[in-house]
């Protein structure tokens, strides 16, 4: 699951593997390093990390205990250079309020 936050306008990865070992998100944001960014294990073995990301669109994975490459099932897929696919992440951030003017509005004199 990919979910950014409209307060810390953080992108949050997850992922739920009780059996794991180990975990890291893997992608095109990272260079598909396996040592980037590990994730850190919370309870009922959900897998978390959160990243600081540019809004567009990203290609990842998860690299489960050092040699099994696993997509997340809630985002969608596209094809890769392996023959396999890679999910992706669409990273939209909100968007500023407008502020309410308290100015008041000058009105002309009429001459």
């Amino acid at each position: 699951m990919v979910k950014v936050s409209p307060r810390t306008k953080k992108t949050t990865f997850q992922i739920t593997l009780p059996e794991a070992k180990s975990v890291a998100l893997v992608g095109d944001f990272n260079n598909w390093s396996a040592n980037a960014t590990p994730m850190k294990k919370g309870k009922g073995g959900v897998w978390k990390v959160s990243l600081e990301l540019p809004e567009g669109e990203y290609q990842f994975r998860y690299l489960v205990d050092t040699y099994d490459w696993v997509n997340d099932d809630e985002a969608p897929s596209v094809p890769n250079i392996f023959g396999s696919e890679n999910s992706v992440a669409k990273v939209e951030l909100p968007k500023p309020r407008a502020k309410k003017s308290t100015a008041k509005k000058s009105s002309k004199s009429k001459k």
